[in-house]
């Protein structure tokens, strides 16, 4: 093809006429992004905003920017390319956002274009602008609760503004009473006080009116937390506000429940968790200065810090708790499974989680079914979604047409929703005006009847269930079924207290039958549930919260209340169940080779130090940890057959014998010496019908001092002397950690002899000269005499 060339002439005449134009049209575009911000944009500050070159700062130069909007025949044919005119054209659009972070004056300011998911991320030194005239999005600090409550607009769209006229009336009465948090009555509505103190907060006086009016009104619980503030200088500020105006209000100050929270500091605005124990304990140290008070009514931990075990956070407040300066302890931000850990540790007052129409995670993962089952109040931020729903709430089409048949608007129907569907849940919205505060208070008298929620609930397939099982009448016992975890240090006689449970059909889950770790009986748990079979006992040692976390989680999980029975059994009683059970199994006291062979074999012969690990475990379990129940039963030892008799229980060595030769005990039978008054005394006690029984520790046997005849042919020698014929027992095992059960102070001993004759425990003694011979009668259950005053008397 040939273009002639005065068709060529006309060509370039129009192409040069196209680009004056788009020259024309987006250097009017970029007068109106400059325009936007007040002063206006430099064209080199928008060039950077653009990502186009611009000269170095203070340096002379022509921007980018500055050829687009330049008339000099030098820059006719400068115009943006097609990115960016896209750029441009999606911010006028809105569908960017211009952000603009604010410089001393001459300096450039900083320019960044984004989404707005990206904008939510930025601080308070950046300007958010919506450049097609829509509102920008609102980050935390921002959030004006007036926009989010603006009770009145009834129909789709944005809601119109609310007169005072158009509000409820303050009341000084308080709200009907939704229940009770942490001992305080409060209503169903709460008052979230952070946007009084964060980034854009109103001025002090605004701020203790919107404070007044919320009391005048009814509110009874305002939620606070030590770093409400704009940086870690300002700490505080929002529970010193809050104390102030507390002292100026003329009503009854403690009908009034201020919830603190701790765990979050705020350097330079950001919000950075923390929950070492050092800074909780600070933290709480300010708080009571702050709000000026003694002690916290309720101090929760604000989230959970991923660098600290959940058990160092909360296990600091629960001290704080036990020395008096917090009365009621809380979580925030938590799973089921932080909530179920929490509870091991601290009795769990409020729980504060996210939770609305919006929440799809909030309202099903388990913590307010949880919640409601063990009757913790669940406080509910962003009860309507949060700012970032705030547009697309006002838009909803269910929510638009279930307020307009109320005259109410969408904000006020999605809050409504939440407190139909979720009766325990206590919503604290903010509000930075008085208006916003009444006008969440209004939104307790929107009645949603069952079209109203089957409206709502349209897109939403889960919020039936969860409204359901919140409503569910307590169905029966049989139904619900019953977790029994029977509690108790190893031979405390669980047991025995099993057998009542089986001959009623529930299911034996015990690790010693089943084998492996107390965890593996877990999955167990979940198979017999999905079977139907959901009555359960467990008899296990269960020492000490966390032990009990797993079963606890997993009838919480599956709807089945937990009954705990502990059973209350000594150390020393535990220790003679532990002796007796080994005679009757093997007839004989094992020595430590055969504990640790049968062991292998048999859970239950287990070595002396299991029983002393339990108890050095051992934390009492509370109702708090997730019981529904929980009862204690002490161990009663069934009284032997046959007439009881009396017994004195002797030691031999240094009790009633010595040495000739001053050696701690006798190798041969001529070394044998009574100690002064031995025979008369015990002469007397035989013929007073009391059973003479002998114990001896004769380690010797095993450090290769002496053989074991003769320590028989030793203890012949010493019945000889004695004039009596008394049974005596040994124990030839080695010193220093014991491993049998046989060693005094364990009662080994001791049981074998008080199994073969109808002893009375009670009435009998022993007579020793070691602190092991006081320890091993105390095991055994016998009164102790020291053989320096038994022998000393008449």
């Amino acid at each position: 093809m040939t273009v002639t060339r005065g068709a060529k002439a006309r060509v370039q005449a129009a192409a040069q006429q196209a680009v004056r134009a788009m020259k024309l049209e987006y250097a009017e575009r970029i007068r109106r992004l400059q325009r936007i911000v007040s002063p206006a944009l430099s064209s080199a500050e928008l060039c950077a905003g653009l990502g186009l070159q611009a000269p170095p700062e203070g340096r002379p130069g022509v921007s980018d920017v500055g050829r687009f909007l330049s008339t000099a025949p030098r820059f006719a044919r400068s115009r943006p390319d097609t990115e960016v005119r896209a750029l441009i054209d999606l911010l006028l659009d809105g569908d960017l956002l211009l952000c603009v972070q604010d410089a001393p004056p001459g300096a450039r300011r900083e320019i960044v274009v984004c989404e707005e998911p990206e904008a939510l991320r930025l601080d308070g030194t950046w300007r958010l602008i919506n450049a097609s005239g829509g509102a920008a999005p609102l980050r935390d600090f921002e959030l004006d609760d007036d926009s989010v409550w603006s009770m009145l607009g009834a129909a789709a769209g944005p809601p119109a503004r609310a007169t005072p006229s158009a509000l409820p009336p303050p009341s000084t009465a308080p709200v009907a009473v939704g229940g009770e948090l942490a001992g305080v009555a409060v209503g169903r509505i709460g008052l979230g006080a952070m946007r009084l103190s964060t980034a854009g907060r109103p001025d002090r006086d605004d701020a203790l009116a919107v404070l007044t009016a919320a009391l005048e009104a009814g509110v009874r619980l305002i939620d606070s937390a030590d770093s409400y503030c704009v940086d870690e200088a300002d700490r505080g500020h929002n529970e010193r506000l809050i104390a102030e105006a507390l002292e100026r209000w003329s009503g009854d100050r403690d009908s009034v429940l201020v919830a603190t929270k701790a765990g979050l500091r705020r350097p330079g605005g950001r919000w950075i968790p923390d929950g070492r124990p050092g800074h909780l304990r600070s933290a709480c140290e300010q708080s009571l200065d702050a709000l000026q008070v003694d002690a916290l009514p309720l101090m929760l931990l604000h989230v959970a810090d991923p660098r600290v075990p959940l058990e160092d956070s909360v296990g600091e407040l629960a001290k704080l708790q036990e020395e008096g300066k917090v009365r009621h302890v809380g979580v925030c931000n938590v799973s089921l499974d932080q909530l179920v850990e929490a509870r091991t540790i601290v009795d769990v007052a409020a729980v504060q989680n996210e939770a609305s129409l919006f929440s799809k995670r909030g309202m099903t993962d388990g913590v307010l079914a949880y919640c409601a089952a063990e009757g913790i109040p669940v406080l509910a931020h962003r009860p309507i979604g949060g700012h970032s729903r705030i547009a697309s709430t006002r838009k909803h089409k269910a929510l638009a047409k279930v307020a307009a048949r109320h005259g109410a608007s969408p904000e006020q129907a999605a809050l409504a929703w939440l407190l139909a569907t979720a009766p325990q849940v206590i919503p604290i919205p903010g509000a930075t005006r008085t208006r916003s505060i009444l006008g969440s208070l209004a939104a307790t008298s929107l009645r949603l009847d069952a079209d109203d929620l089957a409206t709502l609930d349209s897109r939403k397939p889960w919020a039936p269930e969860v409204r359901a099982a919140f409503a569910a009448s307590t169905p029966t016992a049989e139904d619900v079924g019953e977790m029994v975890l029977v509690m108790g240090s190893p031979a405390a006689g669980k047991t025995s207290s099993v057998a009542p449970y089986t001959d009623a059909g529930y299911v034996r889950l015990n690790r010693d039958t089943t084998g492996g770790r107390l965890d593996d009986l877990l999955p167990l748990i979940d198979q017999y549930v999905a079977d139907g079979r959901r009555r359960l006992v467990l008899d296990n040692t269960y020492p000490d919260r966390k032990s009990r976390t797993g079963p606890l989680a997993r009838a919480a999980r599956h709807g089945i209340p937990a009954r705990g029975i502990r059973i209350d059994t000594s150390p020393g009683e535990a220790m003679y169940n532990a002796c007796k059970r080994m005679l009757q199994r093997h007839g004989r006291l094992l020595d430590p080779e055969g504990i640790r062979r049968e062991s292998r074999r048999d859970p239950n012969m287990f070595p002396p130090d299991a029983i002393w690990r339990y108890f050095r475990r051992f934390e009492e379990p509370t109702e708090a940890e997730g019981f529904a129940e929980l009862s204690t039963v002490p161990f009663d030892r069934v009284a032997p057959d046959g007439e009881p008799e009396r017994a004195l229980l002797l030691d031999l060595d240094g009790t009633v014998r010595t040495t000739t030769r001053g050696a701690p005990f006798p190798i041969q039978p001529d070394d044998v010496h009574l100690l002064p008054r031995r025979k008369e005394i015990l002469h007397r006690y035989a013929a007073d019908g009391w059973r003479l029984l002998g114990v001896t520790n004769q380690a010797g046997v095993s450090l290769g001092q002496l053989t074991e005849e003769q320590v028989v042919a030793c203890i012949d020698r010493t019945r000889e002397l004695l004039e009596l014929d008394f049974e005596v027992l040994y124990c030839p095992h080695p010193p220093g950690r014991i491993a049998c059960w046989c060693r005094k102070p364990m009662p080994g001993m001791g049981v074998q002899h008080l199994e073969k004759w109808p002893i009375d425990r009670a009435a009998s003694l022993m007579v020793g000269d070691r602190d092991s011979d006081a320890d091993f009668a105390a095991n055994l259950g016998v009164p102790f005499q020291h053989a320096d005053e038994f022998f000393a008397g008449p």
